[in-house]
């Protein structure tokens, strides 16, 4: 639930990892009494199993707009708890803390708002194995993070912390052949004929990925070696996105279509060899809210809750993500965990089979809307 006490991590437990992202300091705007550990549990499985969205397009629309106005170090920004209570959270922009990593005193920076979603199961696992007193209790399914750079205070300029980025060349020439290896898969030439077959009458107008990964960045294993999998993962994951831009556009008979990818680690040869490929790249939260009847949605393997947003926001048109597994007890430790909500929205989707590479593309299927129709949420945000 991010920092609830106000303090920062003992030393031993700090490594740069934990650093890239700090959640901001939050409170109740009217504190209330506190809930038994219980009685908390208890008000979060009520609500969910209620229907009431976690995640509405309301709710992100608001604290992005308040994020736009680009608030000063001491500011709020309000956003609110599962039971609808207005939470405050202090912008800390700008703010230089220390902290020790390795045994060795290490400086990071406050910088640029980005917003942190937690699913049902994130909040009761958080309310379960946190030392934090009921008091400081606030089940925000979307909070506040600053993302950090760690700090050179001499120069008061910000040290690099990522990997340097590929060359432009050499990332393009990776696309390009990923690009084509999948075009001339089994699994590409079996989407399109689904697509074809049983999206053809769906009204659709857009595609929208979510989490494919940047191409564009080294990394290297333990040995010094540079570890290129994540790079062609995501070249042939954004190849995909391709496949279906195009199908889209030759069904429509359209020079060009809508296409979204919104992924946080995306740089700017990232962005550029997407432009050039007609795919924009947006911002989080803006593919939420982008989302709805007449899209395609795709997500690979995600680091946040999207079936679980999605599933509060909208109904599209199609789907394709991780296998949704119809079973209980699939909601402890997962970040996209296959919740009851998640599972009672598939059944109005039929599952298609298409194939892929399970290593390049993790066990992703394909689901199409059953009801040309979409349905409609009513007036409280609820899906019947």
């Amino acid at each position: 639930m991010g920092d609830i006490t106000n303090s920062e991590p003992s030393a031993e437990r700090v490594s740069r990892l934990d650093l890239d992202y700090r959640y901001t300091r939050c409170r109740l705007a009217e504190p209330g009494e506190a809930p038994t550990l219980e009685e908390a549990v208890e008000i979060i499985d009520r609500l969910y199993e209620s229907g009431v969205p976690l995640f509405t397009k309301a709710l992100i629309q608001d604290i992005w707009d308040q994020i736009k106005q680009d608030p000063a170090l001491g500011d709020k920004i309000l956003t609110k708890d599962i039971t609808g209570a207005v939470v405050e959270c202090e912008v800390e922009k700008g703010k230089v803390r220390q902290w020790q990593v390795d045994n060795t005193d290490i400086e990071y920076v406050y910088k640029e708002l980005v917003l942190s979603y937690d699913c049902r199961a994130s909040l009761r696992n958080e309310v379960k194995r946190r030392d934090y007193p009921l008091s400081h209790w606030r089940p925000c399914p979307i909070k506040l993070m600053h993302r950090t750079y760690e700090w050179d205070s001499k120069t008061e300029t910000i040290i690099p912390r990522r990997g340097p980025l590929e060359d432009f060349g050499v990332v393009t020439k990776t696309f390009q052949d990923k690009a084509q290896e999948w075009k001339e898969s089994p699994a590409c030439e079996n989407l399109k004929t689904i697509l074809s077959s049983s999206a053809k009458n769906h009204d659709i107008n857009k595609v929208i990925a979510f989490s494919l990964g940047t191409m564009s960045r080294q990394y290297f294993n333990e040995d010094g070696s540079l570890y290129t999998e994540d790079g062609c993962r995501s070249a042939s994951q954004h190849a995909l996105l391709v496949t279906i831009m195009e199908w889209l556009k030759e069904r429509d008979n359209k020079e060009k279509v809508l296409c979204y990818s919104q992924e946080p680690a995306y740089s700017e040869v990232d962005e550029k060899i997407l432009d050039e490929a007609g795919i924009e790249m947006i911002e989080d939260p803006r593919g939420w809210l982008e989302v709805d009847e007449h899209s395609i949605v795709l997500s690979i393997a995600s680091n946040v809750p999207s079936k679980e947003i999605i599933a509060d926001i909208s109904r599209p048109a199609v789907i394709i993500w991780c296998r949704v597994a119809f079973c209980d007890g699939l909601e402890q430790g997962f970040t996209d965990p296959d919740s009851s909500r998640v599972r009672a929205m598939m059944e109005g989707y039929e599952l298609h089979e298409f194939g892929p590479d399970k290593e390049m593309f993790s066990d992703i299927v394909l689901y199409i809307r059953k009801s040309v129709a979409a349905p409609i949420a009513s007036s409280d945000g609820r899906f019947s």
